[in-house]
């Protein structure tokens, strides 16, 4: 069970979420963008939200600025990956896809990065959120926004991502990552600023 419980935790780590998430948003609007720009954003989001952080998480562990694990489990370690993300999300937003038209996606980019930004407060203050939830919990408003515009099936999208949250909130109390607590202060991070974004726009 608690190997389970370490691959759940791997496979949906915060870094990759962004990239499943935009994967997720194209699959659903085949019939709204090209093939081109499916892949090219995909692949914009996949190079900045993963593989830029991980290359960044690397070299500051080899210069001994980062100790924990992949993991960062240690709260005073948060502050600096926090606030590379939050960097990183912007150019993304705000430059790279600057004239591309998936305003929803951007939408959820944009609750994302204010997700984040409580996040490192949360960190400053030595507080330790689920960072995991709050990046699964942020995607809620999205597929909702997506159902209810473009009448996709949402019985199939939301079930299927409550279940996600459900299992990745499971693992990370069976490897006593967070309390209870922990989990839901993190759901209520990620899911507050998408929802108010979303439907106060």
């Amino acid at each position: 069970m608690k190997i389970t419980a370490k691959i759940i935790s791997f496979i949906f780590h915060p870094v990759f979420i962004p990239t499943m998430i935009t994967g997720c948003f194209y699959f659903l609007n085949v019939d709204f963008f090209s093939k081109t720009e499916r892949l090219v954003a995909t692949g914009q989001a996949f190079l900045m939200t993963f593989l830029l952080p991980v290359c960044i998480y690397f070299f500051l562990k080899s210069l001994g600025l980062l100790k924990s694990s992949v993991m960062v489990s240690d709260v005073r370690e948060r502050n600096v990956p926090i606030f590379i993300n939050i960097v990183i999300l912007n150019i993304l937003i705000f430059k790279i896809w600057a004239e591309i038209a998936n305003s929803a996606l951007k939408l959820f980019f944009v609750a994302y990065c204010i997700s984040y930004f409580i996040l490192l407060l949360s960190a400053l203050l030595k507080r330790k959120c689920s960072v995991h939830i709050a990046s699964l919990c942020c995607a809620i408003p999205l597929f909702i926004n997506q159902a209810t515009t473009y009448y996709l099936n949402p019985f199939f999208v939301l079930p299927a991502l409550l279940v996600l949250i459900g299992m990745v909130a499971s693992a990370r109390l069976y490897l006593n990552a967070h309390t209870s607590v922990e989990i839901i202060v993190g759901a209520l991070i990620g899911f507050t600023p998408s929802f108010i974004l979303f439907y106060s726009m």
